[in-house]
């Protein structure tokens, strides 16, 4: 007596497999193409965004007890013309470090703590971005390739969303449009 090992499940996936494949056979004319759309918001989906920048960090130092200068990290300041006031209080505003160089990148995202201690934090102000971190991260050239260069990315909001009390069930059902 012969066994099948097939268990019906399988089979049953051949089955919708097969009648899928036959029923992508031939298909019928193109319709006529639809009316134009209504033209959208210029703005909605801008995304500004910078060259890949060379920043050099500068020393922030303080004056220690015994008179002698200390160290207590390092800065860099990105001028930045399009964070005006009014897109900072809607925009959503990232900052990225390629940490190898143009052509093999490996990009991270601001503010970045590494496992080693190292750390890179973004401040955004009106039209300037400053970029603090414990360590000289200065673009260098290596081998006549630049790393450690910096890009920014502004995406500005164009939706106000309502806040809903999240903590409120009956809000929230009233916010997801969820039935009872």
């Amino acid at each position: 007596m012969k066994r099948d090992y097939l268990s019906p499940l399988v089979r049953l996936s051949g089955f919708f497999l097969v009648m899928f494949i036959m029923s992508c056979g031939k298909q019928g004319a193109t319709g006529p193409a639809g009316p134009a759309g209504p033209k959208g918001d210029s703005a909605s989906g801008t995304v500004y965004y910078s060259d890949w920048l060379d920043l050099t960090y500068q020393a922030d130092t303080i004056h220690n007890a015994q008179g002698k200068i200390d160290t207590i990290g390092y800065y860099a300041i990105i001028e930045a013309a399009k964070l005006t006031a009014a897109m900072l209080n809607t925009a959503d505003v990232r900052v990225f470090i390629n940490s190898n160089d143009a052509s093999d990148p490996v990009i991270y995202s601001l503010p970045y703590n590494g496992a080693s201690g190292l750390y890179i934090e973004a401040y955004v102000y009106t039209q300037k971005i400053e970029l603090y971190s414990n360590a000289q991260m200065s673009t260098v050239s290596t081998g006549g390739k630049k790393i450690q260069q910096y890009r920014y990315m502004i995406v500005p909001g164009n939706s106000k969303i309502t806040v809903t009390d999240w903590s409120n069930y009956a809000a929230v059902k009233a916010y997801l449009r969820i039935k009872d």
